[in-house]
């Protein structure tokens, strides 16, 4: 099959299945290149929003308005 046929029956995947779809292309692909894919690692250490978000630095309502702004057109 091309692409050009696989296209259609992709497009109307739901974004969940398009990334899985991904996932799947990407594992034979290292297969194929024999890459060692490393299984996830779960984080030793707590998540810190206050690290994360940067609030040393900015409050948080500014990281909102930021993301909200970034957000805007995104379907």
């Amino acid at each position: 099959m091309s692409i050009s046929e696989l296209l259609p029956s992709v497009i109307t995947l739901s974004y969940a299945d398009k990334l899985k779809l991904m996932q799947i292309v990407l594992q034979q692909l290292a297969q194929e290149n024999e890459i060692v894919m490393q299984p996830k690692q779960k984080s030793t250490t707590a998540f810190d929003s206050r690290r994360y978000f940067g609030i040393a630095n900015q409050t948080k309502q500014t990281i909102d308005d930021y993301l909200i702004t970034e957000r805007e057109g995104w379907n």
